[in-house]
């Protein structure tokens, strides 16, 4: 899933409009009104998208590539000659066993069918580690200034801003694949792993990072991040019910607009599967819940509101390298190994504008809450 953008809501938008008229034309006006409710959701949504939009054409830009990944590390077909021993280049690739005659299909891994929460945070270049302010608490706020008493004046309200040092560490996350020498020679298949099955892996592996990791000298993800904002109330399964009530603690509390709500496969099925009480199943869309982009995410255990614009992924070095070398006996054994890696941070700089709730607490009654 790429970034969410004003396009994408707006598409939503007109979409709901045009179902709020069916309805209002079929007379269901209370239905019509349900609509508009989330109309007004997307509306507050998609001016914050745009404000957001706006600062990034207006920050530097770095170069765009408009090869395919695998292209940067093979080059064009008609000049491609075989990767040789000691290759370093920067990209990333995956490989098959020592087969004895070489297989020019091969089956790719296929990607998730769902999609994941590191898709949805902008992505900028970073030279190492980076040590930045974080925003905190704030302590009092403006109030009446209580005058002069008996010649006493009354000490007026103090207001006390804060920000902390964080750091976004950064981490190396790198898998590698023995491969046959034939294997090197072969732009098919070399094609075929570098844009599917180690690509695909390493990005899972780094999805998971940013939204559960806990390297005190690495990745911290966004759930363990100290400040982010947990939910914890008893609903008996109303997710989305519950959904609402976290955009309204982002708001409140950190004052930004959520984007997105990030949710496991199980919470996404049980809202799809909500029937009223008349036994109909209930018709809430299926990318966007009170204006805010669904990402269902298996590393997700609950469900996550957050606003998109509030973290960002850092590439320390650029990107992905790929690199071809001997590993232990394969010198011995025809064999090589193809070695894929990058090296990533997180940096969140408003820990508040996360909410997260625990499926576990979600799902408990009220009574089972209290």
């Amino acid at each position: 899933m790429a970034i969410l953008n004003s396009k994408q809501l707006w598409q939503e938008r007109n979409r709901l409009s045009e179902e709020q008229h069916k309805l209002v034309d079929d007379g269901k006006l209370d239905d019509a009104r349900i609509i508009e409710g989330q109309i007004k959701q997307l509306d507050i949504t998609l001016e914050h998208v745009i404000d957001e939009e706006d600062a990034i054409r207006r920050a530097p830009k770095t170069p765009q590539q408009k090869e395919t990944f695998g292209l940067r590390i093979l080059g064009p077909r008609d000049e491609f000659h075989g990767l040789e021993f000691g290759f370093k280049n920067a990209a990333s690739v995956v490989t098959v066993g020592a087969p004895t005659e070489i297989e020019l299909e091969l089956d790719p891994k296929l990607p998730s069918l769902l999609n994941n929460f590191a898709a949805t945070l902008q992505d900028a270049p970073a030279i190492g580690s980076v040590s930045y302010k974080q925003r905190s608490t704030q302590t009092g706020k403006p109030d009446t200034w209580g005058g002069v008493t008996n010649g006493n004046s009354a000490t007026k309200a103090q207001v006390l801003y804060s920000w902390k040092d964080a750091v976004a560490n950064k981490e190396t996350i790198a898998g590698y694949v023995p491969v046959s020498k034939d294997t090197l020679a072969d732009y098919d298949e070399l094609m075929s792993i570098i844009e599917n099955d180690l690509l695909i892996d390493l990005n899972e592996a780094t999805d998971a990072k940013y939204l559960g990791g806990n390297n005190s000298t690495g990745i911290v993800g966004v759930l363990n991040t100290p400040g982010i904002q947990a939910y914890t109330n008893a609903v008996a399964g109303k997710y989305f019910d519950a959904i609402r009530k976290m955009r309204t603690k982002v708001m409140t509390t950190a004052r930004r607009v959520p984007t997105h709500v990030c949710i496991s496969p199980e919470v996404k099925e049980a809202i799809d599967l909500y029937k009223t009480e008349t036994g109909l199943y209930q018709s809430l869309g299926d990318s966007v819940y009170w204006g805010m982009q669904v990402v269902e995410d298996e590393n997700c255990h609950g469900i996550l509101v957050y606003d998109s614009f509030a973290a960002k992924k850092r590439s320390i070095h650029g990107g992905t390298t790929v690199e071809v070398g001997y590993y232990n006996d394969q010198f011995i054994k025809n064999e090589l190994s193809i070695l894929a890696e990058h090296t990533k941070a997180l940096q969140v700089r408003y820990p508040d504008a996360f909410c997260y709730a625990a499926k576990t607490d979600l799902d408990k009654s009220a009574a089972a809450g209290a």
